[in-house]
């Protein structure tokens, strides 16, 4: 069975169309990845040099963009999605992909493989959750979990989005707040969409009985908690540079952040970091650590707590146990804890800005040295 056989589940019509266009275009099924892009560009170039009707025209954008969706869908994950009649793409968690219009605007430009070069870079954008569609609608689902946690994203069309309640919300207006001004601003507006929302606006505070078996630490940035419409309702405790720890309640696939007053509300402060950290710890029995390179490892479990193991009490004699020397660490964004000794830091550090700059939602760059007592910051001019 070829790829686009098996992408049958997922491309939907889609596979179909493409099979039909490469019997079309008698040249062998493309292979996926770069290579089936290379393949798809020449496709491309080919066809406009051609003298065509307007019935081949429509077959080739119908076929090319098939062929382009099921290339996205294999590379970033995802599926074809159809409402109304109209197909797109879904890639990653909230992106959204037109492959059809791509290809139109290719045939038609001057330079068909710089346009599709550039379609594709919004498509990456799209896949991190930095596009025009998946930005709008992870930032309308954060301030959602953080103003409605009784509310869930249950399906999406594009910058259409249907909720648990019912509810199908358009974000047509968020996206272009999003588009002319700065994140506050988008936020504040999710805020106020949120709050026309159909239910109650107080909703219940989590018994601490329930929530201290689904806390867990989150770690966020200080410009994270500034883009919120409430910065000051989310608990928080300072690490240092610009790191603080966040609680979140886990109700398995969902998250919501804890705010101040419920913690206040429940018990002490320390009494409820005690029990999160508790409970990674529960989860972190063993850790899959990579290694990279010139000494740096990389913590990669995949269950989007990784940056918070930062916090693990018994890092220190976790790392000693790979080498007797000092540690530093950084955790440039949710998934991914960067380990390495002290001897590789300013290299450590490289890597971390890396990731973090690549990050659709970063933490920081910061690095912290790992002790027996704790984690302190390492100031810049240390790693000169």
């Amino acid at each position: 069975m070829s790829w686009v056989q098996a992408m049958h589940d997922v491309g939907g019509r889609l596979v179909a169309a493409a099979q039909e266009f490469v019997t079309w275009q008698d040249s062998g099924e493309p292979e996926p990845g770069a290579t089936g892009v290379r393949w798809l560009a020449r496709r491309l170039e080919d066809f406009t040099e051609r003298e065509v009707g307007l019935h081949d025209d429509h077959r080739f954008v119908e076929g090319a963009g098939a062929v382009l969706g099921l290339l996205l869908i294999e590379h970033y994950g995802g599926q074809a999605r159809a409402r109304d009649g109209t197909h797109r793409v879904q890639v990653g968690r909230f992106g959204w992909f037109d492959p059809f219009s791509a290809i139109e605007d290719a045939l038609e430009s001057d330079d068909p493989r710089d346009c599709l070069s550039q379609y594709l870079a919004i498509a990456e954008q799209e896949a991190q959750e930095t596009g025009p569609v998946a930005g709008v609608v992870a930032l309308f689902a954060e301030v959602l979990a953080a103003e409605r946690p009784d509310l869930e994203v249950t399906a999406q069309f594009e910058l259409t989005v249907d909720l648990d309640n019912g509810a199908s919300v358009d974000l047509a207006r968020l996206e272009k707040v999003a588009r002319d001004q700065d994140r506050r601003a988008a936020a504040e507006a999710a805020r106020r969409l949120i709050s026309m929302l159909p239910g109650d606006q107080a909703t219940r505070a989590t018994l601490w009985e329930e929530a201290a078996k689904r806390l867990l630490p989150r770690l966020v940035s200080t410009r994270f908690l500034r883009s919120l419409p409430s910065p000051g309702s989310v608990h928080r405790i300072a690490v240092g540079h610009d790191v603080h720890i966040a609680l979140q309640l886990r109700y398995g696939p969902r998250a919501r952040y804890v705010r101040h007053s419920e913690v206040q509300e429940w018990t002490s402060s320390g009494d409820a970091l005690r029990c999160a950290i508790g409970n990674l710890v529960a989860r972190s029995q063993s850790l899959r650590v990579e290694r990279l390179d010139n000494g740096i490892l990389r913590v990669r479990q995949g269950d989007g707590l990784d940056a918070a193991r930062l916090m693990l009490p018994d890092l220190a004699l976790r790392l000693r146990r790979l080498h007797l020397g000092s540690w530093v660490v950084a955790a440039p964004h949710r998934d991914v804890l960067l380990l390495a000794p002290s001897h590789c830091a300013p290299l450590l550090a490289e890597h971390a800005t890396d990731a973090a700059e690549r990050a659709p939602h970063p933490i920081s760059d910061a690095l912290f040295s790992v002790t027996e007592t704790g984690l302190f910051p390492v100031h810049a001019q240390a790693l000169a």
